[in-house]
């Protein structure tokens, strides 16, 4: 999520304007640097040249809109939601007037470019046919009709049936969001809305959502557990502890609250713990705190007149039985699960049939599209076990409110002058505080799409942010604070003479067989040789033929399903993406079992590391990526930059719940901004190729470790992975320049007394160096 407009949300916030109503009923407003007018006036405060300049200020969906049909035309469901808009009156020319925007209503799109409406379009209507040039790219027919949409969650709506007054659907996945049907205008303090016009004509929508749910459990799950632990492990850990968790309550603000708080300083918490509890306990208590989030912002909601009768779900927690009973449960509501589990595009799906003639209106075509397949009905008995709970869940964020935000009094002991300088870092503004009631409750929606502009954008610069890391022999942990926008401390990433490498033997190094080099008639021997030799690691190189780069074809997420299975839970499954558009792999390796996903910066970059073709090639699929992502690449939107690319896939990757690593082939230099990304925390590993990926056996290069020696000096405690041509000899320069995790495929799998010999002659040799270097320990 991009906060870089804090503090204009927070100036947008503190206007009494009419239009502000829709944010929590403008008492006060709640804005969201996310949306539509803070990105715009940091735009025109930050960059004054791009925003005069622009043409276009817009959605990245009103941009592939455009690109598509040659329609500049503006969607009703984003302009509604988040660009204080009414389909009704219009732009929102009071509020722009005050904030020195008047000049942005004639920057944003019309309905369409051959007619003098300004209307946007709702979902479902026809924005035009493709034009030759796009049919030609997406391999389909000119003039094939495109139909407006909206942002996902919205669209979701439809997939999941929810189209009527008294409807609500909950959409779950990193985070939670829950939007119902209203059949008339309403406002009040702790939901976003209602937005008329947003998915139906008419219609109103009501709002809520949470930051962080789904991520939270990935986060325990990365973090906290063994390195391929299954979900089904934790879920059966957390269905023996009983309701409640025996007194130990969690706080899901990992990222912020979205509602009913709207506070981006808001922070996670575990309450109540003590030596009884164990695992189970911890894992049920955060699923809980999500549940308890949503049963509080329905309490919200009732509390203003909207009272859903029953909830349609759809996403991640729909995986997990235990986790839907505990949302029934602590909600009191029956769940609805439909048929087709994938909601945002079976509304995709509705909405062009609606375009394309088959109904007569979005309703309808729901009706026979959608089907319910099951529900899961609340206990009675749970329903009062959790009465306690989400009581104390609710008195949360009230009480440690003034110590997130640094306003507390501790009798003068300590200092904590200083403390409230991160009030402007949020992504929320206008939070409240400890004022409001316990009723109150939680997080947040999925990050708005990213506004793209239609004009040339200078070289980016990257905000800093806090992290904190930890660190073991299989593990390399960055959680990160999305909202700190302390700036980089050393925006030259020159590395300072003083930094030494640390020494083999300060850091626990890592060998992980690459089973490229294994008989892959035999993969299950090869992964058991591993395992049998105490490898931590497997490297699994992932090829399509895709990347001229690396021209090879290896596996894909099938075999990586296949490998998990004999592997278990014990090893840690590190993908190498040697191949184009990385991103259309992410979801399918998390669930094949996959703990880590590397993929290459030259591939978003457009392709450093291939001819001519491949290179344009690259560029497509880095824009297809950019967008799939909300982000924008290189050539398809001038703001965009290679690093708010490879950022935005390490997140998507983490939110998926593995590690992100960044790989660089070894005739690519080592990136500054890949550094800065590093020293940020954004990704977890980066991979230094000593050989050209795709094919076994090759020469080890030692320039490379060039590349290891800095990253190691600017990013001490991040995982550096060295991969081609490891043997005892190279192995021990390479862990002398810095690296920690040693991938060997031709030595150990090639070797002649078998894996285990191999992996001791080189655990070995790297004692060895390590003694050389800093002479024999005291063990």
């Amino acid at each position: 999520m991009d906060m870089r407009s804090a503090d204009q949300a927070a100036r947008v916030a503190a206007l009494q304007d009419a239009a502000l109503r829709v944010n929590s009923g403008g008492s006060p407003p709640r804005v969201s640097a996310e949306w539509m007018l803070p990105k715009a006036l940091w735009l025109a405060e930050r960059e004054p040249h791009l925003y005069d300049t622009a043409a276009t200020i817009c959605e990245y969906q009103d941009f592939l809109n455009l690109r598509l049909t040659g329609v500049r035309c503006g969607a009703a469901n984003n302009m509604a939601v988040r660009w204080h808009c009414s389909t009704q009156q219009g732009p929102p020319l009071s509020l722009l007037s005050q904030l020195g925007l008047s000049s942005l209503a004639a920057k944003w799109p019309t309905s369409s470019s051959s007619s003098s409406s300004s209307a946007p379009l709702l979902p479902g209507q026809l924005v035009g046919g493709l034009t030759p040039a796009a049919a030609a790219h997406l391999g389909l027919l000119p003039g094939t009709p495109v139909a407006q949409g909206g942002a996902d969650a919205f669209i979701g709506m439809l997939g999941l049936g929810v189209v009527a007054p008294g409807q609500m659907a909950l959409l779950t996945g990193s985070s939670h969001l829950q939007l119902g049907v209203v059949g008339s205008e309403l406002h009040g303090p702790g939901f976003f809305g209602t937005y008329r016009d947003a998915v139906l004509p008419g219609c109103h929508v009501i709002e809520g959502g949470q930051t962080s749910t789904g991520s939270v459990l990935a986060w325990f799950r990365r973090t906290c557990c063994a390195p391929g632990t299954p979900y089904s492990e934790l879920d059966a850990e957390a269905a023996a502890v009983p309701p409640g968790c025996e007194g130990l309550t969690a706080l899901d603000h990992f990222q912020g609250n979205r509602t009913p708080h709207t506070d981006a300083l808001s922070r996670g918490v575990l309450a109540g713990l003590t030596l009884k509890h164990g695992r189970g306990h911890v894992f049920r208590a955060l699923m809980e705190s999500v549940a308890a989030g949503t049963a509080v912002i329905l309490r919200t909601m009732r509390a203003a007149g909207y009272t859903p009768e029953c909830i349609t779900l759809a996403g991640g927690a729909a995986r997990s039985e235990l986790w839907l009973q505990i949302h029934a449960d602590m909600t009191g509501l029956p769940l609805r699960l439909t048929r087709c589990a994938d909601a945002p595009m079976l509304g995709c799906a509705i909405l062009a049939a609606v375009a394309a003639g088959m109904y007569d209106s979005v309703p309808s075509a729901a009706a026979a599209m959608v089907a319910v397949e099951r529900e899961v009905r609340p206990d009675p008995a749970a329903v009062a076990a959790y009465r306690a709970p989400l009581a104390r869940y609710a008195a949360l964020y009230p009480a440690l409110a003034p110590i997130f935000h640094g306003k507390y009094d501790n009798g003068g002991q300590y200092d904590n002058e200083g403390q409230n300088d991160r009030a402007s870092d949020g992504g929320e503004a206008g939070a409240g505080v400890a004022r409001e009631g316990v009723a109150n409750g939680l997080p947040p929606t999925p990050a708005a799409a990213a506004v793209t502009v239609a004009a040339v954008v200078p070289s980016s610069t990257l905000v800093g942010g806090a992290g904190v890391v930890s660190r073991n022999s299989a593990t390399c942990t960055i959680s990160i604070d999305p909202h700190d926008s302390t700036p980089n401390p050393n925006p030259s990433l020159s590395i300072p003479a003083s930094l030494s490498t640390p020494s083999p033997s300060s850091r626990d190094i890592i060998i992980a067989p690459s089973i490229l080099a294994a008989d892959f008639a035999n993969l299950g021997a090869a992964v058991a040789a591993a395992a049998a030799a105490g490898a931590p690691w497997l490297h699994l190189d992932v090829f399509d033929g895709s990347w001229a780069a690396c021209d090879n074809f290896s596996i894909g997420p099938p075999v990586v399903a296949a490998l998990r299975r004999v592997a278990g839970g014990g090893l840690f499954l590190d993908c190498h993406l040697g191949l184009m558009a990385p991103g259309r792999y992410v979801e399918r390796l998390a669930a094949a079992g996959a703990d880590g996903i590397t993929f290459h910066w030259e591939v978003l970059q457009g392709g450093q590391g291939g001819q001519q073709d491949e290179q344009r090639q690259g560029q497509q699929e880095a824009e297809s990526e950019g967008g799939r992502q909300g982000g924008t690449a290189s050539s398809i939107a001038a703001a965009a930059t290679t690093a708010v690319a490879v950022r935005q896939l390490a997140g998507r990757i983490r939110s998926a719940g593995m590690r992100a690593g960044v790989a660089l082939a070894p005739d690519t230099a080592l990136p500054e901004e890949l550094v800065e990304l590093a020293a940020q925390g954004h990704v977890d590993m980066v991979l230094v190729m000593t050989v050209p990926p795709g094919f076994g056996g090759q020469t080890f290069r030692p320039a490379a470790l060039e590349k290891v020696a800095r990253l190691r000096a600017a990013c001490p405690q991040l995982l550096v992975q060295v991969d081609g041509g490891i043997n005892p000899a190279t192995a021990r320069q390479a862990a002398a320049a810095g690296a920690d995790v040693m991938v060997a495929g031709s030595f150990l799998y090639g070797h002649p007394q078998g894996v285990a010999e191999g992996m001791e002659e080189l655990r070995s040799a790297l004692k060895q160096a390590a003694v050389e270097t800093n002479g024999p320990s005291e063990s």
